[in-house]
Protein backbone atom coordinates (compact mmCIF):
# COMPACT_ATOMS: atom_id res chain seq x y z
CA UNK A 1 0.00 0.00 0.00
CA UNK A 2 0.96 3.32 -1.20
CA UNK A 3 2.41 6.35 1.39
CA UNK A 4 -0.15 8.55 2.17
CA UNK A 5 0.74 11.96 2.56
CA UNK A 6 -0.81 15.62 2.91
CA UNK A 7 -1.01 18.06 -0.46
CA UNK A 8 -1.85 21.40 0.82
CA UNK A 9 -3.15 24.18 -1.04
CA UNK A 10 -3.58 27.19 0.00
CA UNK A 11 -4.92 31.05 -0.93
CA UNK A 12 -2.48 33.92 -1.31
CA UNK A 13 -0.89 34.98 2.52
CA UNK A 14 1.28 37.32 3.63
CA UNK A 15 4.82 36.60 4.37
CA UNK A 16 4.50 36.25 7.89
CA UNK A 17 1.91 34.02 7.14
CA UNK A 18 2.97 31.63 4.89
CA UNK A 19 6.27 31.01 6.68
CA UNK A 20 4.58 30.61 10.13
CA UNK A 21 2.16 27.77 8.20
CA UNK A 22 5.24 26.21 7.04
CA UNK A 23 6.63 25.74 10.60
CA UNK A 24 3.23 24.55 11.65
CA UNK A 25 3.15 21.86 8.92
CA UNK A 26 6.82 20.70 10.11
CA UNK A 27 5.96 20.73 13.63
CA UNK A 28 2.79 18.41 12.91
CA UNK A 29 5.34 16.47 11.08
CA UNK A 30 7.56 15.67 13.54
CA UNK A 31 5.14 14.99 16.18
CA UNK A 32 3.76 12.32 14.64
CA UNK A 33 0.40 14.53 14.48
CA UNK A 34 0.39 14.18 10.68
CA UNK A 35 2.08 13.11 7.83
CA UNK A 36 4.72 14.69 5.74
CA UNK A 37 3.44 17.06 3.23
CA UNK A 38 3.88 19.07 -0.08
CA UNK A 39 2.39 23.05 0.14
CA UNK A 40 1.81 24.57 -2.73
CA UNK A 41 0.81 28.56 -2.38
CA UNK A 42 1.36 32.50 -2.95
CA UNK A 43 1.84 35.45 -1.33
CA UNK A 44 -0.13 38.48 -1.00
CA UNK A 45 1.14 41.28 -0.72
CA UNK A 46 4.75 40.53 -2.52
CA UNK A 47 6.92 39.68 0.05
CA UNK A 48 10.73 39.90 0.25
CA UNK A 49 11.96 36.57 2.37
CA UNK A 50 15.42 36.91 4.28
CA UNK A 51 17.06 33.90 4.37
CA UNK A 52 17.79 32.72 7.66
CA UNK A 53 21.60 33.69 8.05
CA UNK A 54 21.14 36.81 6.73
CA UNK A 55 20.87 40.57 8.02
CA UNK A 56 17.77 42.27 6.80
CA UNK A 57 19.17 46.18 6.65
CA UNK A 58 22.49 44.57 4.67
CA UNK A 59 20.46 42.69 2.05
CA UNK A 60 17.17 44.89 1.62
CA UNK A 61 16.25 48.53 1.10
CA UNK A 62 13.55 48.44 4.13
CA UNK A 63 12.17 51.87 2.89
CA UNK A 64 11.29 50.86 -0.34
CA UNK A 65 10.00 47.61 0.53
CA UNK A 66 7.59 49.59 2.57
CA UNK A 67 6.87 52.39 0.25
CA UNK A 68 6.16 49.69 -2.36
CA UNK A 69 3.72 47.46 -0.12
CA UNK A 70 5.86 44.45 -0.11
CA UNK A 71 6.46 42.50 2.98
CA UNK A 72 10.04 41.63 3.95
CA UNK A 73 9.92 38.43 6.16
CA UNK A 74 12.80 36.09 7.84
CA UNK A 75 12.45 32.45 6.00
CA UNK A 76 13.43 29.49 8.19
CA UNK A 77 15.59 28.22 5.41
CA UNK A 78 18.83 29.38 4.52
CA UNK A 79 19.45 30.81 1.00
CA UNK A 80 19.45 34.25 0.24
CA UNK A 81 16.63 36.79 -0.50
CA UNK A 82 13.99 36.03 -2.57
CA UNK A 83 11.36 38.58 -3.82
CA UNK A 84 7.93 36.48 -4.34
CA UNK A 85 5.47 37.66 -6.75
CA UNK A 86 4.86 36.77 -10.19
CA UNK A 87 5.59 32.65 -8.86
CA UNK A 88 4.42 29.87 -7.18
CA UNK A 89 6.33 28.66 -4.27
CA UNK A 90 6.43 24.85 -3.16
CA UNK A 91 7.05 23.80 0.65
CA UNK A 92 8.23 20.01 1.06
CA UNK A 93 8.41 18.68 4.95
CA UNK A 94 9.86 15.33 4.94
CA UNK A 95 11.34 12.97 7.39
CA UNK A 96 15.74 13.01 7.17
CA UNK A 97 15.36 9.31 6.19
CA UNK A 98 17.83 7.89 4.45
CA UNK A 99 15.43 5.03 3.04
CA UNK A 100 13.52 8.13 1.48
CA UNK A 101 16.10 10.51 0.91
CA UNK A 102 20.22 10.82 0.73
CA UNK A 103 22.03 12.25 3.39
CA UNK A 104 23.52 16.06 2.89
CA UNK A 105 22.13 19.36 1.88
CA UNK A 106 23.46 18.89 -2.20
CA UNK A 107 22.31 15.27 -2.78
CA UNK A 108 18.87 16.11 -1.25
CA UNK A 109 18.90 19.28 -3.83
CA UNK A 110 19.66 16.88 -6.31
CA UNK A 111 16.78 14.03 -5.67
CA UNK A 112 13.80 16.77 -5.03
CA UNK A 113 15.25 18.49 -8.22
CA UNK A 114 14.28 14.87 -10.06
CA UNK A 115 10.36 15.96 -9.60
CA UNK A 116 11.02 19.41 -10.86
CA UNK A 117 12.40 18.19 -13.79
CA UNK A 118 10.09 15.36 -14.25
CA UNK A 119 7.18 17.89 -13.64
CA UNK A 120 8.71 20.35 -16.62
CA UNK A 121 9.13 17.58 -18.76
CA UNK A 122 4.91 16.62 -18.23
CA UNK A 123 4.47 20.24 -19.61
CA UNK A 124 6.90 20.47 -22.40
CA UNK A 125 9.05 22.46 -20.64
CA UNK A 126 12.71 21.01 -21.28
CA UNK A 127 14.80 21.59 -17.91
CA UNK A 128 18.04 20.88 -16.56
CA UNK A 129 20.73 21.23 -13.40
CA UNK A 130 23.29 23.86 -13.41
CA UNK A 131 26.48 22.79 -13.12
CA UNK A 132 28.23 21.36 -9.98
CA UNK A 133 30.76 24.45 -10.33
CA UNK A 134 29.30 27.61 -8.99
CA UNK A 135 30.32 30.76 -10.25
CA UNK A 136 31.57 34.35 -8.55
CA UNK A 137 29.16 36.51 -5.77
CA UNK A 138 27.37 37.84 -8.83
CA UNK A 139 27.04 41.53 -8.51
CA UNK A 140 23.85 42.05 -5.82
CA UNK A 141 25.36 38.75 -3.69
CA UNK A 142 22.17 38.71 -1.22
CA UNK A 143 19.77 37.88 -3.74
CA UNK A 144 18.91 33.81 -4.48
CA UNK A 145 18.56 34.46 -8.38
CA UNK A 146 21.56 36.58 -9.27
CA UNK A 147 22.92 33.60 -9.96
CA UNK A 148 22.37 30.08 -10.17
CA UNK A 149 23.93 27.84 -7.51
CA UNK A 150 25.07 24.41 -8.13
CA UNK A 151 22.27 21.52 -8.83
CA UNK A 152 19.88 24.22 -9.34
CA UNK A 153 17.01 24.11 -12.45
CA UNK A 154 17.41 26.27 -15.24
CA UNK A 155 15.32 26.48 -18.65
CA UNK A 156 16.78 27.99 -21.60
CA UNK A 157 20.36 28.50 -19.61
CA UNK A 158 18.31 30.86 -16.82
CA UNK A 159 17.53 30.16 -13.54
CA UNK A 160 13.68 29.51 -12.43
CA UNK A 161 13.65 27.73 -9.62
CA UNK A 162 15.72 29.12 -6.57
CA UNK A 163 15.39 26.65 -3.37
CA UNK A 164 16.68 26.43 0.21
CA UNK A 165 16.51 24.14 2.96
CA UNK A 166 16.72 23.33 6.65
CA UNK A 167 16.73 20.66 9.07
CA UNK A 168 15.15 20.69 12.64
CA UNK A 169 13.67 18.10 14.66
CA UNK A 170 14.78 14.97 12.07
CA UNK A 171 12.54 16.95 9.35
CA UNK A 172 13.55 18.28 6.02
CA UNK A 173 12.37 21.76 5.36
CA UNK A 174 12.89 22.45 1.46
CA UNK A 175 11.31 25.69 -0.07
CA UNK A 176 11.33 26.58 -3.71
CA UNK A 177 10.40 29.24 -5.41
CA UNK A 178 9.52 28.74 -8.80
CA UNK A 179 9.28 32.10 -10.99
CA UNK A 180 6.44 32.38 -13.57
CA UNK A 181 7.91 35.91 -14.58
CA UNK A 182 10.64 38.18 -13.17
CA UNK A 183 9.65 40.95 -11.46
CA UNK A 184 12.91 42.71 -12.36
CA UNK A 185 12.27 46.70 -11.85
CA UNK A 186 11.32 45.74 -8.25
CA UNK A 187 14.31 43.64 -7.71
CA UNK A 188 16.06 47.05 -8.71
CA UNK A 189 14.37 48.95 -6.26
CA UNK A 190 14.34 46.66 -3.26
CA UNK A 191 18.08 45.13 -2.81
CA UNK A 192 21.17 46.63 -1.54
CA UNK A 193 23.58 46.89 -4.34
CA UNK A 194 27.23 46.77 -3.60
CA UNK A 195 29.09 50.34 -3.44
CA UNK A 196 29.71 50.98 -7.03
CA UNK A 197 27.60 48.22 -8.60
CA UNK A 198 25.77 49.83 -11.67
CA UNK A 199 21.91 49.99 -11.97
CA UNK A 200 21.48 48.85 -15.28
CA UNK A 201 24.84 46.61 -15.18
CA UNK A 202 21.95 44.68 -12.37
CA UNK A 203 19.44 44.59 -14.29
CA UNK A 204 21.16 43.77 -17.68
CA UNK A 205 22.46 40.43 -15.17
CA UNK A 206 19.55 39.34 -13.72
CA UNK A 207 17.67 39.11 -17.13
CA UNK A 208 20.75 37.69 -18.56
CA UNK A 209 20.92 34.47 -15.18
CA UNK A 210 17.50 34.46 -14.42
CA UNK A 211 13.86 34.55 -16.06
CA UNK A 212 10.27 33.15 -15.28
CA UNK A 213 8.42 30.51 -17.12
CA UNK A 214 5.78 33.16 -19.00
CA UNK A 215 9.10 34.70 -19.43
CA UNK A 216 10.11 32.27 -21.73
CA UNK A 217 7.31 31.69 -24.02
CA UNK A 218 5.75 28.83 -21.91
CA UNK A 219 1.67 29.90 -21.65
CA UNK A 220 1.26 27.60 -18.49
CA UNK A 221 -1.45 28.33 -16.04
CA UNK A 222 -0.77 27.93 -12.72
CA UNK A 223 -2.54 25.31 -11.88
CA UNK A 224 -1.87 23.03 -14.31
CA UNK A 225 2.23 23.68 -13.14
CA UNK A 226 0.67 22.60 -9.42
CA UNK A 227 -1.00 19.78 -10.52
CA UNK A 228 2.36 18.50 -12.49
CA UNK A 229 4.19 19.08 -9.23
CA UNK A 230 1.68 17.34 -7.53
CA UNK A 231 1.89 13.94 -9.96
CA UNK A 232 5.78 14.54 -9.95
CA UNK A 233 6.50 14.59 -5.91
CA UNK A 234 4.10 11.69 -5.91
CA UNK A 235 6.35 9.71 -8.63
CA UNK A 236 9.08 10.65 -6.66
CA UNK A 237 8.41 9.64 -3.12
CA UNK A 238 5.83 6.85 -4.25
CA UNK A 239 2.91 8.32 -2.18
CA UNK A 240 -0.21 8.80 -2.65
CA UNK A 241 -1.88 12.29 -1.66
CA UNK A 242 -4.37 13.28 1.31
CA UNK A 243 -5.46 16.10 -0.56
CA UNK A 244 -6.77 19.55 2.17
CA UNK A 245 -7.79 22.17 -0.50
CA UNK A 246 -7.93 26.36 1.59
CA UNK A 247 -8.06 28.16 -1.50
CA UNK A 248 -10.41 30.69 -0.92
CA UNK A 249 -9.11 32.02 -4.23
CA UNK A 250 -6.17 31.33 -7.14
CA UNK A 251 -3.15 29.83 -5.95
CA UNK A 252 -1.90 32.78 -8.64
CA UNK A 253 -2.89 36.54 -8.37
CA UNK A 254 -3.56 38.02 -11.99
CA UNK A 255 -3.16 41.38 -12.92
Amino acid sequence: MAKLWRLIYDPPMSGEENMRRDMEILEEAASGEAPPALRLYSWSPPALSIGRFQKAPEVADLAACRRLGIDVVRRPTGGRAVLHDRELTYSLVIPDDRDLIPAGVVPAYCFISRALLDAFASLGIEGKLSPEHKRGAGLAPGSCFDMPSAHELQVSGKKVVGSAQMRHKGMILQHGSILLELPLQAYRQVLRLPAGCDEADYLESLGRDAAGLLDLGYKISTEKLAGALADAFARLFDVEWIKQDNRGAPLYREN
